[in-house]
C-alpha cells in the first residue's frame, strides 16, 4: 500500500525536478488562470514546482491514515488512481506553463 504512494511520489518529484531544470530562466510561474487565458496569479518557481508533490502527498497521508482499518487493496487502488490524476494535473500545469512562456 505504501509502495504505491511512494513511488507515485518519487515519479511526480522527478517531474518537478525535471521542469525546474528547464524552467530556470522563470522566476515565477502561473499558478491560475482566467477563462480569457490571463494569468490571476503566480507563485515563485520553486514553490509551483513543489504544490503538485506537496499536495499529493498531503492527500495520500490522509487517505492511509483514515483507511488503517480498511483493506489494504482498496487504499493502494485508491492512491494509484490519486496518483494518475495528480500526475495527469501536474502535466497540464507544466503544459500550460509552456505555452504561455513561449509566446
Amino acid at each position: 500500500m505504501y509502495a504505491a504512494g511512494f513511488i507515485v511520489l518519487l515519479l511526480m518529484s522527478l517531474i518537478a525536478i525535471a521542469a525546474n531544470n528547464k524552467l530556470h530562466h522563470l522566476h515565477r510561474l502561473p499558478m491560475q488562470w482566467s477563462l480569457s487565458g490571463q494569468v490571476n496569479w503566480s507563485a515563485p518557481r520553486v514553490i509551483a514546482l513543489a504544490s503538485f508533490p506537496a499536495i499529493f502527498a498531503a492527500i495520500s497521508s490522509a487517505l492511509i491514515l483514515t483507511s488503517i482499518s480498511e483493506h489494504e487493496q482498496s487504499t493502494a487502488q485508491s492512491l494509484i488512481f490519486l496518483g494518475i490524476v495528480m500526475i495527469g494535473l501536474q502535466i497540464l500545469h507544466l503544459w500550460l506553463v509552456h505555452k504561455k512562456s513561449s509566446r
